[in-house]
């Protein structure tokens, strides 16, 4: 019997195939064995990392060709450097037993490498060996280490580097673990993880071939694990060049795996975890039964590829923050509730979170309502958890999105300890309460030394499962500083009822606030025996909160909060990002609650027309010219344009994107002009530190080209950068005028369907609907649903606006005469006047 064994050139290549090679002999004595040197890509480019031309699998690839084509009959590799993924009709054939999983950090000086100092270079062309030392020693540099390990200790030896890392089954098998002058640190796998297949040779075979050859080689022990390892790899989606490491192994009756994964190339996660394995092993024939070489019992295959999907499951799986939304104003969100809010997956929210909110999700992110007022839950709590479960193992990071703060009757306690249980990071994102916030925006100073030395913050209603007594109002009543009763108004005459009998004077001041810190701020103020009467009056409804206490004395003198003239009002403002944000900074300084709830998004196009052009802006004239072109048509080139035109903020953006992404910057923009529409878009070019050529007096493509047209020659050609459902108006007066122009779109403009519920709820509680554009009042009917009894006037930016919206069946109160956020502001004012 012949058989051929293809092998990598390099002396430890060989030495391992002799490895496979004697196994060979040993159990087949007459078996001939010959040994074929190739070359493979991995073993020639050594000035280049690994995944920068293909990956670990540049050191298979030529042995698997020469596999197929029947030129050999088995390739021996290292398990580590295999992919993921073999060509079809070759296997792993066997895998010998398993060296030394450790990795070794070699130096010739001995220090450690916790010890090294600061700066010190240690080699390495892994990323997992990379992240694992910074782990050991934040302050090393690290830098790229190729080559065979004979080549890498020649550079270490000369000082190129004061320290390298190894892995020790490979310095055993080239006898050069006790060179005099070279000092070998062992890592720990438990703090520094070895590779999916570390120390494990794999031979790899036709299917089908020679199997009574590989089975008398084949280690079980050693197949099982990395049956774990690659499975492992297998459900984080990576290879054997990703940032993860892997380690699975057998003890009395048990299987270990420890992994590590960074999923984002910085930071390291580990998971691990023991289990049992007679439960597999009770599933098995006697006939199927495996066991180690000591006798102890093995899993399954199937059992190894289910533990390695686990884990796998369990490093991807994503957080959860549990973040305070404040009390209605979204000027009170903290810094790191929106850091969370705009890296989330998933976004899970109340109620009582404000619309604006959502608004800084990515577009990409899902959007969850998991509201509760009173008795009325969308989602039951028990529902709630298992979604947020749910998420985070689908390897999702979710925001929990609760007014206030979570940790102050938001059921956040009770959904971190669910979180605890099923294993899941979690993250408490503190938020300002209510029961402060709400009282300073009514001039109520929760403590004074003059009156409350202390503050209390109570439910207004209980858990029905709650163990113990119920509160304790008479205790209560004795209290000398504020109570603030939060989620209570539906219980304030038992609240008050209480207090009373408890022993609190009926004549200290109590006052219930609706809607705090919001432009539907009211407050309702007595005294204990006369608050609930007041409460009738005033016609204040959930969500509330109740206060008792001397400090609602100074609410008169302390008062603030409502006095500009748009307070009262709550504006839905439904254009793009970057217009909600410029509407909502003029509306709000003007005392209006402005919900910024973008219906739509503009998206990025790519063209070759668009790279083409901005390859080209700045080469000079051209030789030839065509009195006009059809839009987009790609024959008419940049090259030449004596005009940039821009109608959006977003066209300036995505322009300069591109032409950064093309490697220009404004120096090729010499000598061109610049016509822009809008407020916006003027000072989205000047931040870019352009200024405009031509702004018309009114921003609209009727105005621009009525203005600014009349005023071009023959020897102007224009491009024109704008939107895909841009109008025609600009394009048909440059044809007529017969001056040269290219249309390129730069992006296009979408629909936002993730807040079509939640624009249905938010309807009845806003006065007013700004539009901004027709696509904006295209994307409202269409999510909107029945409008006949919609009862928020229409706002609209211009005339254009104005009739899309009329023809979509809208009844517009008014339109803007200053086509800007400005004139919608003074529109409402208007209307403010005359109410």
């Amino acid at each position: 019997m012949k058989i051929r064994i293809g092998t990598r050139k390099s002396r430890l290549a060989l030495i391992q195939t002799e490895l496979v090679k004697e196994k060979i002999e040993q159990a087949f004595p007459e078996a001939e064995v010959e040994v074929f040197k190739l070359s493979t890509k991995g073993d020639e480019q050594l000035d280049r990392s690994l995944t920068s031309f293909g990956g670990k699998g540049v050191f298979t690839r030529e042995l698997e060709e020469a596999l197929l084509l029947g030129e050999i009959d088995l390739a021996v590799h290292s398990a580590k450097d295999m992919p993921m993924e073999f060509p079809q009709g070759l296997e792993i054939g066997a895998v010998l037993e398993r060296a030394d999983v450790r990795d070794v950090f070699v130096t010739t000086s001995g220090v450690k490498a916790a010890d090294l100092p600061a700066g010190s270079i240690v080699g390495t062309s892994s990323l997992r060996r990379e992240l694992q030392i910074k782990a050991i020693n934040p302050l090393v540099r690290i830098a790229l280490l190729r080559g065979n390990v004979e080549t890498r200790l020649r550079k270490l030896r000369k000082g190129q580097y004061d320290g390298i890392l190894l892995a020790a089954a490979g310095l055993e098998r080239l006898g050069l673990l006790k060179e005099p002058d070279l000092h070998l640190e062992y890592l720990d796998p438990d703090t520094f993880l070895p590779a999916a297949g570390q120390g494990i040779l794999a031979v790899e075979a036709k299917e089908g071939r020679l199997t009574e050859v590989l089975s008398a080689i084949h280690c079980q022990e050693a197949a099982l694990a990395l049956e774990a390892e690659r499975s492992f790899l297998a459900g984080i989606g990576g290879s054997c060049n990703a940032p993860a490491a892997g380690l699975c192994s057998f003890t009395a009756g048990e299987i270990g795996m420890k992994v590590m994964f960074a999923g984002d190339g910085k930071h390291l996660k580990y998971a691990s975890c023991r289990k049992s394995i007679e439960e597999s092993q009770a599933e098995l024939s006697k006939a199927e039964e495996r066991k180690s070489q000591d006798g102890s019992k093995l899993p399954a295959p199937e059992q190894m590829r289910q533990l390695g999907a686990e884990m796998a499951a369990r490093v991807k799986q994503g957080k959860v923050w549990l973040l305070g939304a404040g009390p209605g104003d979204p000027a009170l969100l903290t810094e790191k509730c929106l850091q969370c809010l705009r890296t989330a997956d998933v976004i899970v929210y109340d109620n009582l979170v404000s619309a604006s909110l959502l608004n800084e999700a990515r577009p990409d992110a899902e959007l969850i309502y998991a509201g509760k007022r009173a008795s009325n839950h969308h989602l039951r709590q028990e529902e709630t958890n298992e979604l947020l479960i749910k998420k985070a193992l689908e390897g999702k990071d979710t925001a929990r999105l609760k007014g206030g703060d979570p940790f102050i009757f938001g059921r956040g306690g009770e959904e971190a300890l669910e979180l605890r249980k099923a294993g899941i990071e979690f993250e408490i994102v503190s938020g300002v309460s209510s029961s402060y916030a709400a009282a300073a925006y009514a001039g109520i100073p929760v403590t004074h030394r003059d009156f409350a030395s202390s503050f209390h913050i109570i439910t207004g209603h209980e858990s029905n499962t709650k163990e113990g007594l119920a509160l304790n109002y008479k205790l209560l009543a004795q209290e000398e500083g504020t109570l603030a009763f939060l989620m209570g108004l539906g219980n304030l005459p038992r609240i008050t009822k209480e207090l009373i009998a408890g022993g609190k004077d009926p004549k200290t001041p109590a006052a219930v606030i609706q809607e705090g810190t919001t432009a539907r701020q009211r407050t309702a103020a007595g005294t204990l025996a006369t608050i609930e009467e007041e409460v009738k009056k005033a016609g204040i409804k959930t969500p509330a909160i109740i206060l008792v206490g001397e400090v609602i004395s100074m609410k008169e003198e302390l008062d603030w909060f409502g006095r500009k003239p748009l307070f009262g009002i709550r504006v839905l403002l439904t254009g793009t990002k970057s217009m909600c944000r410029k509407q909502q900074e003029v509306l709000k300084a003007e005392g209006a609650e402005a919900v910024s709830f973008s219906l739509i998004r503009t998206k990025r196009l790519h063209s070759q027309a668009l790279t083409k052009a901005v390859k080209e802006l700045g080469g000079g004239q051209t030789a030839e010219k065509t009195a006009s072109a059809k839009e987009d048509e790609p024959g008419l080139l940049a090259k030449g344009s004596t005009w940039l035109v821009f109608t959006s903020s977003s066209g300036v953006d995505f322009f300069f994107e591109e032409l950064k992404e093309n490697r220009k910057d404004i120096r090729s923009l010499a000598g061109i002009r610049f016509a822009v529409i809008g407020s916006g878009t003027k000072e989205a070019l000047e931040a870019r530190g352009i200024y405009p050529d031509f702004v018309p007096s009114r921003y609209s493509s009727k105005d621009l080209a009525a203005e600014w047209i009349p005023g071009l020659t023959g020897k102007d050609r224009v491009l024109l950068l704008r939107a895909k459902e841009a109008s025609r108006e600009l394009t048909e007066a440059l044809e007529q005028a017969e001056i040269p122009y290219q249309s390129i779109p730069l992006y296009t403009t979408e629909t936002d369907r993730r807040k079509e519920e939640e624009l249905k709820r938010m309807l009845p509680s806003v006065d007013y609907i700004t539009f901004a554009s027709a696509s904006a009042v295209k994307a409202f009917v269409g999510m909107a649903g029945d409008l006949s009894g919609l009862k928020a006037k229409v706002i609209c930016i211009g005339p254009v606006t104005e009739r899309e919206a009329r023809k979509a069946g809208l009844q517009v109160r008014r339109s803007a005469v200053e086509y800007t956020a400005e004139g919608i502001r003074d529109v409402l004012l208007r209307e403010k006047q005359l109410t």
